[in-house]
């Protein structure tokens, strides 16, 4: 006896209310009569809820999961309630036809396609690239629609309601407004943390607006059609604000009154904004300049410095003992080198920190207590300074140009509109920019001949300079000539006879 087919439910919805009006329940639930009506078992509902089909960027993991439930024996083939709603792309017909090929059989909600003959491949190929082509259309109508509107004042509605403002994104909600301000005001002007501000809103009673609804709410929203949805209001309310969440809603340009598109301010919303335009300035100002992690401990042998690992060439990192191991004697937690994986290293052991640095330390006093040395640096001096010398001159010649657009702007001469000067300044400022990064690859010059010194001299000199005052001799003693350090372990106490003058030839 045969068995009967075994048919996935496909169902796909790139955002709430098609024109279909039929959401992904809805599609499902057709697809399950089909299925009863033509005999066969339901395998897997399978739905991709806000993928698009048309964009290539975006992945739809039940799309490929049907794909694979195929080649792998486990379904016979697919049910889905239109052919908009399985693909928008013809490479993705292109595929289908090649499974089908195997076997692989598509019913939509009135039809099957039979992709085993030439006019039935010939009729699903032409509905594919119609519906490419509406996708494609639709979005340029998209496009220019959501220009237009931002031009005219009106703010993008996204997946959550815009802080301090209403569900439109364009008008303000006043009773955030007086919050924000406050917020504002204790971040810029009495320096108080974004801790401190959250703590704020969460004694008044305001939270984060991208609220996570009940199962009993998201049902009844899945119901809804697009004009009972703008209509609908639930009690489900937002956790409080995270530190980086207000900060991402405090520096949004709908706070100083503009509208967007992308990352472009192309218009300006109706009413008074929620903060002064100049104040917004600033906060965004303070916000970037409090960017980046806090300064990490400086280690002689990590980072730029002439070390490298001579099985990949890689720059070093550091980490501390995972066992809390202390170095004897000392109330200090033992810490090893290693291959700098995140450079693309082989993250490979180098050598114990304080061996390593041992080695280093030494070499770069005999180094710098030498004639031969000083000879060697004052040479490398003479030539960087020759290297350097177009690059600087080419960068004051520019800069001087410059400097006479700015005066001729300043003064208000006939000719000098802000556009024109924009246009000539953003050519020097490329240029001077393209000089100064030579510059960064030839290297500074020392500011001062180097005199050769004792060796007594060098080591006192290491011995008071701390941990960036040695990085600062170890790069001058060898900048031109790394060390690299066969990788290791870390117990290991002659790191000397692992290092090499040059790195391994890697075919």
């Amino acid at each position: 006896m045969k068995r009967p087919l075994v048919l996935d439910s496909y169902a796909r919805e790139s955002r709430r209310g098609d024109k279909r009006r039929l959401s992904v329940t809805g599609q499902h639930a057709s697809n399950e009569q089909r299925i009863r009506d033509l005999g066969a078992t339901l395998g897997e509902r399978l739905d991709d809820q806000g993928k698009s089909a048309w964009n290539p960027e975006v992945h739809r993991k039940d799309w490929h999961r049907l794909i694979a439930r195929h080649a792998s024996g486990e379904s016979d083939g697919v049910v889905i309630f239109d052919l908009e709603r399985f693909l928008r792309q013809v490479k993705d017909a292109v595929r289908i036809v090649d499974l089908a090929k195997l076997g692989f059989k598509v019913f939509d909600s009135d039809m099957e396609f039979d992709l085993t003959t030439t006019s039935g491949r010939d009729a699903f190929y032409k509905q594919a690239i119609a519906a490419e082509t509406y996708s494609s259309r639709l979005s340029e109508k998209v496009s220019r629609g959501n220009r237009q509107r931002a031009i005219n004042g009106e703010g993008k509605r996204g997946r959550y309601r815009a802080f301090g403002f209403e569900d439109d994104g364009t008008t303000v909600r006043e009773s955030e407004r007086p919050h924000i301000r406050e917020v504002d005001q204790m971040i810029r002007v009495k320096g108080q943390t974004w801790k401190e501000a959250v703590e704020y809103l969460t004694r008044n009673g305001i939270y984060s607006t991208a609220i996570r609804h009940t199962k009993e709410c998201t049902e009844i929203k899945e119901l809804l059609t697009a004009y009972q949805l703008r209509r609908y209001d639930c009690a489900c309310t937002g956790a409080p604000w995270t530190e980086n969440g207000l900060q991402g809603a405090m520096k949004s340009p709908r706070m100083a009154g503009y509208s967007r598109l992308g990352k472009e301010l192309v218009g300006r919303l109706p009413g008074e904004p929620i903060l002064d335009p100049v104040n917004h300035q600033e906060l965004l100002m303070l916000i970037s300049s409090r960017r980046g992690r806090p300064p990490t401990q400086v280690f002689l042998c990590t980072g730029k410095v002439p070390m490298r690992c001579w099985n990949c060439s890689t720059v070093l990192t550091q980490r501390r003992s995972s066992h809390g191991l202390t170095y004897p004697g000392r109330d200090e937690v033992k810490r090893t080198y290693l291959c700098d994986k995140t450079a693309g290293g082989c993250g490979k052991t180098i050598a114990d920190r304080y061996v390593l640095d041992g080695h280093v330390r030494d070499a770069v006093i005999e180094e710098l207590s030498s004639s031969e040395s000083a000879e060697e640096l004052r040479r490398q001096r003479e030539q960087r300074q020759q290297e350097r010398t177009p690059y600087e001159k080419e960068i004051v010649r520019l800069t001087r140009i410059r400097d006479h657009w700015d005066k001729q702007l300043n003064e208000g001469a006939e000719d000098m509109t802000i556009d024109r000067h924009t246009f000539l300044v953003s050519d020097l400022n490329s240029k001077i920019k393209a000089q100064r990064a030579k510059l960064d690859e030839i290297g500074e010059v020392l500011a001062a001949p180097p005199e050769i010194e004792s060796r007594e001299s060098v080591l006192r000199k290491w011995e008071s300079a701390g941990p960036k005052g040695q990085r600062a001799m170890f790069i001058r003693a060898f900048e031109e000539r790394p060390f690299y350090v066969v990788p290791g372990s870390s117990l290991d106490t002659d790191v000397l006879d692992r290092m090499r003058p040059d790195p391994r030839q890697i075919p």
